[in-house]
């Protein structure tokens, strides 16, 4: 029961939309959950529909027969025409017969119940998918759309537990949350210039967003009255004012209590139709529900269609965005400038630190948040803008990143430690110790910088067999076949809500990991044995590239495989079964026609009785048929989708990979951010080399996975920092390593008498 306390009280709205998002995204969500819940278990557990047998039915008759009349649609018929009836006495007398024709019982056939749970379970994802879309794009878009990116969920997250801290920690960590965002700006014009998106794409999206869930509101409406076969758009307008009225179901045939089944029998060669009366207990439920759905489907129209006019209007003209930033401004207490200088000032903040998207961070925290959290953030970012453009030239601070660091800014840290994390525990639990000097005996053949060199060696080696009793990361440093991907990925994703001091330790870290692991790549030798041309790979920098390349083409095959042997295991009778499937349910097309998933078969089976074989034929109900056709139905249309998404994946990951150009442009946006390369010649030189003697394929793979896992603040720091040991190594380039005796043998026809000179003392 307390795990069960902990699920629900985990369970509640994400601050990164407003009210109305919340109401489909979440409310709308829950609601439709609950509801798939109580009808799931009223059907598939507890007694959905009773009926009224024939004296003679026994035993296992009944059971058939409920089986059969629930998989199989049952039709509404009233027991007497209302108009005729003027006394009690006249219900005999005026009763109304089971029509003769078939096709007069079809046409009142009614077929929805057996799909409600799957129909509200799908309206509850189809809710959920715009929210989905919103989060993934503004977190990942970077790495995406090529666009700069904002996680929407941290701010708002962090700004809520803002709110309820005392004022001077709310200050410290406002002002920290400022700085991250001025670093993301700043960042994104870099990274990306002056590109149409820049600053407006956030905002844009959260608009897109809007219109999503009005078109999934319309849409929903419009097939909830097709579902119920609805024959105008006033369905629960009529329901409503027939309860109003006093008018029951069975008058208006709106979710009837009492159906009738037609099923049939072979008995002894013959077909004998039966026709029982039955009770349908699960349409008490389902009446409600979806009298509900249809108002409030009606109600989140309207409230969509308003909000998104509302978020329209605040986004796109300007006076009330000037607005909003100068009522904040002048709640707070600044030495009063001229009205001309003011405005001058206050457009060309929002011209340069705020833009669209800044406005709309502001609107949202303020929705969630309040006005209090909105305004300190206004009044960091106002002081900040100060300090950078009105008391300093534009030229020396219009880049906030120091070529030192990615990260440093004026006013030092600019990230907003929550809490600490586990990597920052293992540190504080186990700091890492200093080594000893290492005193050696020296040949009088080495010379001093090689000297120099293997001594660094031996310590690097000491260093990182220290830091693996530190760290987990280094588990897999050791390995000596492969790059640990996966450990490199999720540190940086880690690396990303540290503090300062420790983010730079990590990013160093993970940045000398992955260089050398490139370098002991590029050590390796093919051998021509039965594992060479994997060592090929990896000695071309080119074998995780390859590896995943490979993995996404096993994926590839590996859902086409599944989608044919889908489509054979479903029978040839179709081939786009999904398509077809769909076609039938929507032309009425039951399974006694198609043949699909038959919930009625025969059984043969033979029974010795005195000793003679007697053969039995009887009439069986598959229910889980109704399952079943529901389970494939989505399946094939999971494969489907899947196999286009990974294709159209496989072909961007083979044009990013092979594409040198992309490799180039990739490395060089972090390079600007970092270290301000210009376009020079000599400097696109030294680029390129960086490219093929350090990163190589395989790293720049490694780092575009972090990108789009971590995000471009943390690429960008390892970006820097494999840059900056690049640098060091080419002003101190590693000496030769030494011959070896093996390398000086002569051969027996050499009659050098000073070969035994020429030889060093080494092994």
């Amino acid at each position: 029961m307390d795990k069960v306390t902990q699920f629900l009280s985990a369970v509640k709205p994400y601050r990164d939309g407003d009210f109305v998002d919340r109401l489909n995204s979440f409310y709308t969500v829950i609601s439709l959950v609950a509801c798939t819940v109580i009808v799931s278990g009223w059907s598939f557990v507890g007694s959905p529909i009773q009926c009224w047998f024939p004296a003679y039915f026994k035993g296992w008759w009944i059971q058939y027969s409920l089986d059969y009349c629930y998989v199989q649609n049952t039709y509404f018929l009233p027991f007497y025409n209302k108009t005729l009836i003027k006394n009690y006495w006249d219900l005999i007398s005026s009763p109304i017969d089971i029509p003769m024709q078939t096709e007069e019982r079809d046409a009142r056939l009614i077929g929805y119940y057996q799909w409600v749970p799957f129909i509200l379970a799908l309206v509850a994802i189809c809710f959920f998918i715009p929210t989905a879309i919103w989060r993934a794009l503004n977190k990942h878009s970077a790495a995406i759309l090529r666009v700069p990116g904002i996680s929407v969920k941290t701010i708002c997250d962090m700004t809520s537990i803002v709110h309820h801290v005392e004022p001077t920690s709310r200050r410290k960590n406002v002002d920290k949350m400022v700085r991250l965002l001025d670093h993301s700006v700043v960042l994104s014009e870099n990274l990306y210039g002056n590109i149409f998106m820049t600053g407006h794409y956030i905002s844009g999206l959260y608009l897109i967003t809007k219109g999503l869930f009005l078109i999934n509101a319309i849409v929903q409406f419009l097939l909830l009255q097709v579902f119920l076969g609805a024959k105008d758009n006033l369905w629960g307008l009529r329901v409503t004012q027939s309860l109003v009225e006093g008018s029951q179901w069975e008058e208006t045939g709106h979710f009837p209590r009492v159906t009738v089944c037609d099923f049939e029998v072979r008995e002894l060669g013959n077909l004998h139709r039966h026709s029982v009366q039955c009770v349908l207990m699960i349409n008490m439920f389902n009446e409600k529900i979806f009298l509900f759905l249809w108002w409030w489907f009606l109600i989140l129209i309207i409230v969509n269609a308003l909000s998104l006019l509302s978020w329209l209007i605040v986004l796109m003209v300007d006076v009330y965005n000037v607005k909003l930033i100068r009522d904040y401004l002048n709640t707070l207490d600044y030495p009063a400038l001229k009205r001309k200088e003011f405005e001058f000032n206050l457009k060309n903040f929002m011209k340069k630190c705020l833009r669209a998207d800044g406005v709309f961070l502001l609107r949202l925290i303020s929705c969630n948040s309040g006005d209090a959290v909105s305004r300190e953030m206004v009044d960091c970012m106002w002081r900040r803008y100060q300090s950078r453009y009105l008391k300093k030239s534009r030229d020396d601070d219009h880049n906030s990143l120091s070529p030192g660091s990615p990260y440093d800014t004026t006013d030092g840290d600019s990230t907003f430690p929550i809490e600490p994390t586990f990597t920052q525990q293992r540190n504080e639990q186990n700091p890492t110790t200093e080594l000893n000097p290492l005193v050696c005996f020296s040949l009088k053949l080495l010379t001093h910088s090689l000297l120099r060199h293997l001594l660094h060696l031996i310590t690097d080696r000491k260093n990182r067999h220290k830091s693996c009793k530190n760290h987990l990361l280094w588990k897999a440093t050791v390995t000596v076949k492969s790059i640990s991907v996966q450990t490199i990925a999720s540190m940086a994703m880690d690396t990303g809500n540290m503090d300062p001091s420790t983010r730079g330790r990590n990013v160093h870290t993970v940045a000398t990991h992955i260089r050398q692991s490139l370098e002991l790549q590029r050590e390796l030798r093919t051998t021509g044995k039965l594992c060479g041309f994997l060592v090929y790979g990896k000695h071309y920098g080119a074998y995780v590239t390859s590896l995943y390349l490979f993995i996404k083409f096993l994926y590839i095959l590996n859902v086409f495989l599944q989608f044919l042997i889908l489509n054979k295991f479903l029978g040839p009778q179709y081939t786009f079964w999904g398509f077809e499937i769909l076609r039938d349910l929507a032309y009425g097309r039951e399974w006694q026609e198609s043949g699909h998933f038959p919930r009625v078969t025969m059984c043969d089976f033979d029974v010795r009785v005195l000793g003679n074989l007697h053969r039995w034929t009887v009439q069986c109900v598959l229910m889980i048929n109704m399952f079943n056709e529901k389970i494939y139905l989505f399946l094939w249309w999971w494969f489907l989708v899947v196999s286009i998404v990974t294709v159209l994946n496989f072909f961007y990951w083979i044009a990013v990979t092979i594409s040198q150009r992309s490799q180039f442009h990739f490395i060089s946006r972090y390079l600007r951010v970092s270290d301000n390369i210009s376009d020079s010649l000599p400097e696109q030189r030294l680029i390129n080399r960086f490219l093929r003697h350090v990163l190589r394929p395989d790293g720049v793979f490694l780092l575009r996975i972090i990108a789009t896992n971590a995000g471009d603040i943390i690429t960008t720091d390892l970006v820097h920092e494999l840059w900056q040991q690049y640098r060091e190594k080419q002003r101190y380039p590693t000496p030769p390593i030494l011959p070896t005796k093996r390398d000086y043998e002569f051969d027996s026809a050499d009659q050098d008498p000073y070969r035994n000179e020429k030889v060093p003392l080494t092994d």
